[in-house]
């Protein structure tokens, strides 16, 4: 598959059913009230499976951050991250859980209308895209605010979506849910701030990338996932999206690009190779079309383990560096020390 249709208007056809596929380009609203017949899901079935969130990423050469909110509808998470990537120091890492709807929101606009918050006294993330602006914005604020030294992290940056690349949209079905929409935007233009770990960065020139997720999910759901964002030695933007284990279900959903300039480039599935005992440990990823072949060597992780008797989740997200070949066009490009993430994730919701 070397190009992509475009992106349908909306989630459904006119009889309720999901539009499955995947598209180049993004919905402009996700709404599961359309859902009719076998997909429409009951009050509480819908309270028990439906899942958004949206994540976030940035990284100049200098600096890496990164961040969550999570909409599990009867609870919400959220996170975030920064590495000194210069000195491999760790400028800071928490995560928190929080209220429901409506105190933490994931609008259901992926693009123009996103409106994303989560506020506690100790963390408050919000993302916004007003319609008719062209960037993505966002602001993290982690830690209680101290005297002369502020909180643990202040950021404050955007992502230049007009002139970039599309971004891809998967509308996959879900064994044991219903549906899962997700929007993955990467190799974005980024510009801004981030005050951390007594540094002070600026983040003009950096590139960064979205993953806005909807799902009518399965009570046990389970995947590996890579995520990059940084500049070929030429100074191109560049995005990479991988996935192994989720949206996976039929031949004609599949998550795995690059995105390469203005470029959308869609990939094989992947497989991955890493150590579950150790994520710190290498990790590596190939596509089965033989395009991609990474390494990934970690800096350090976020790492979240939770019992809560009816939810148990056990995430791992180590950040670091990418390096590895992509076939593309008769060219062969050499990525070295892409910025990016990892993720082993497996949870009981």
């Amino acid at each position: 598959m070397t190009s992509l249709p475009p992106c349908p208007s909306t989630l459904t056809d006119a009889g309720g059913a999901p539009r499955y596929g995947t598209w180049e380009g993004g919905l402009d609203v996700v709404r599961f009230d359309d859902l009719k017949g076998a997909y429409a899901p009951g009050r509480l079935e819908r309270l028990a499976t439906h899942k958004k969130w949206l994540y976030g990423f940035i990284a100049t050469r200098e600096v890496a951050t990164f961040f969550a909110v999570v909409d599990v509808s009867y609870s919400s998470n959220a996170f975030a991250m920064a590495v000194d990537l210069s000195t491999n120091q760790v400028l800071a890492n928490d995560g928190f859980l929080g209220p429901p709807r409506p105190l933490t929101r994931v609008s259901d606009h992926p693009g123009p209308g996103l409106d994303v918050a989560f506020r506690r006294p100790d963390a408050v993330f919000t993302a916004s895209r007003p319609f008719g602006d062209e960037r993505f914005h966002i602001s993290t604020r982690m830690g209680l605010p101290m005297p002369i030294v502020g909180r643990k992290l202040e950021a404050d940056w955007s992502l230049l979506a007009a002139g970039a690349a599309p971004a891809l949209t998967v509308i996959a079905p879900v064994d044991g849910g219903i549906v899962n929409v997700t929007q993955k935007w990467a190799g974005l233009l980024g510009f801004g701030q981030l005050r951390a770990g007594g540094k002070s960065f600026n983040l003009d020139g950096g590139v960064g990338g979205l993953d806005s997720t909807f799902g009518l999910l399965a009570r046990r759901t389970a995947w590996r996932w890579a995520f990059a964002c940084g500049r070929l030695d030429d100074g191109t933007p560049l995005g990479i999206n991988l996935v192994e284990g989720f949206n996976e279900s039929r031949d004609d959903v599949n998550e795995n690009a690059v995105w390469l300039g203005r470029e959308l480039i869609p990939l094989a599935r992947a497989r991955f190779t890493w150590n579950r005992a150790d994520v710190l440990d290498r990790w590596s990823v190939t596509t089965t079309d033989g395009k991609l072949e990474l390494e990934f060597r970690p800096i350090a992780a976020h790492l979240e383990h939770r019992d809560l008797k009816l939810v148990v989740s056990r995430f791992a997200q180590p950040v670091g560096r990418w390096s590895g070949v992509f076939r593309h066009g008769g060219r062969e490009y050499r990525l070295v020390d892409v910025p990016g993430v990892a993720e082993d994730q497996d949870v009981t919701w």
